[in-house]
Parts: structure tokens; C-alpha cells; sequence
């Protein structure tokens, strides 16, 4: 037998603890949701699927989610600390809210990633963070894909990352170009003339081969600049 479950009105955040940094929050809250309302209370989850419009936190721990940004905040693994998991035998919940335990098995990692199979997920405790003080973008382009990845691999060996790094081939490359809102300025109109004809003309670029890295960097201002500074 199979049964599906409604939870898109369980979609509260029941309350947010700021000196423990954690909050209670409805399962069936979608992403951006969770993070507008998260927001005015002065922080973030910092979770960040590609589906975050559409996808919901209780199935983040169903399927055992990853986000854009979990090089700073983590996977959901990480993120939660705690669940309200209902099943055909009894509710499940634990009494306190620390992140781990020392001593015996963690039940948050059997539920986590279950799709569903043991129960439902109704409410879960998950760490916050401050909204971020700043929200860097950056992006390097690569004459082709295969030097894009070397270059992910070298990065994949550091110790510092920023918030999201992601490799778009030459596809992907040229869409994004395509969908670039018209400059309105006209001194960035003839900087970016300039950049284009140095990639093409100087560096030799091709258009149909070459890629491009985007990064995001977000926290705080010291701290991003760092990051960045060490990536480039």
C-alpha cells in the first residue's frame, strides 16, 4: 500500500531560540519560505537546494539533502538536530536538543534519508545562523571544460572553499549568457566590450568550447574577502 500525505499547511516556524541558535519548524515548509521567514528573526538555515521553490524541509530529511551552500552550512545531516517522527508504532522524538550523541546510535541518521518507508517527519530542530553580513558572486572563466575541471579538482584539495562553487559547460555557458539582463550603463557597456574582445581576440578563447566557475562567498565581510582572495 502506498499513501501520500498533504503537509504543505504545516508550514510554520513554531519558534527560534537565538542564544542556542536553533529553531522548531513545520515539515512541510518549502525552502524559500523557510528562509524569508527565518530571515525576520535575523537568521538563516543557510540550505539551499537547486528545489528549494518547490521542495519542502521534511523532504530534505527524507531524502537526506544536500544545498548549493553547504560548504559553509552543511548538509542537512548536519543542519539537523533534531525530528518529531510519527509511525504506524508510536511518535519518536528526542527530549533535548543537543547536535550529537557520544554514547550509542544516533536515531536521526536512520530517519534521515528513509523516503518515507519508517513514518513521517511532522517537525524538526535545526541549527540557524545569523544572516549572512554579505553575499559575494564571483566567476572564472576557462578556455575549456577539461581545464575547468583540473581546476575543480585543485580546489576540491584546499581547506578553504567558498559558500557554493559550481562548473557550467559550454551549454550551460552560453544560456546564462543569453539571459543576461540588457546593460543600461554605458561605461559598463565598454568595460565588458573590452573583457569580451581581450578573452577572444588576446587570450584566444573560443566560444563554442569555453566554461565558466561561479562562486558564491557569504558571512562575513573579512572572512569572504579572505576566501575569495585565496581562491583566485
Amino acid at each position: 500500500m502506498i499513501v501520500s500525505l498533504d503537509m504543505s499547511r504545516m508550514n510554520k516556524i513554531l519558534w527560534v531560540d537565538k542564544d542556542n541558535m536553533i529553531a522548531c519548524v513545520q515539515a512541510g515548509i518549502r525552502g524559500q519560505d523557510l528562509e524569508r521567514d527565518l530571515k525576520m528573526s535575523g537568521v538563516v538555515s543557510g540550505m539551499e537546494p537547486d528545489s528549494s521553490e518547490y521542495s519542502t524541509l521534511g523532504g530534505w530529511c527524507a531524502t537526506r539533502a544536500s544545498g548549493m551552500k553547504k560548504n559553509t552550512y552543511g548538509n542537512i545531516e548536519d543542519i539537523v538536530q533534531g525530528m518529531t517522527f510519527v509511525t504506524s508504532k508510536g511518535t519518536y522524538k528526542k527530549n533535548e536538543h543537543w547536535p550529537r550523541i557520544s554514547a550509542g546510535p544516533d536515531i536521526n541518521q536512520l530517519i534521515l534519508g528513509q523516503e518515507g518507508n519508517y513514518g513521517v517527519v511532522t517537525e524538526v530542530i535545526i541549527r540557524v545562523r545569523p544572516v549572512p553580513e554579505v553575499m559575494n558572486f564571483a566567476s572564472i572563466i576557462f578556455p575549456n571544460f577539461e581545464i575547468g575541471q583540473k581546476f575543480m579538482e585543485e580546489m576540491s584539495k584546499q581547506l578553504v572553499y567558498p559558500s557554493s562553487l559550481r562548473l557550467v559547460d559550454n551549454i550551460q555557458f552560453q544560456f546564462g549568457q543569453s539571459l543576461k539582463p540588457a546593460e543600461t550603463s554605458q561605461y559598463k557597456k565598454i568595460i565588458n566590450a573590452i573583457k569580451k574582445a581581450y578573452v577572444l581576440n588576446v587570450a584566444g578563447f573560443k566560444p563554442d568550447e569555453m566554461c565558466a566557475a561561479t562562486a558564491l562567498f557569504e558571512g562575513g565581510k573579512i572572512d569572504c574577502e579572505r576566501r575569495e582572495a585565496e581562491m583566485m
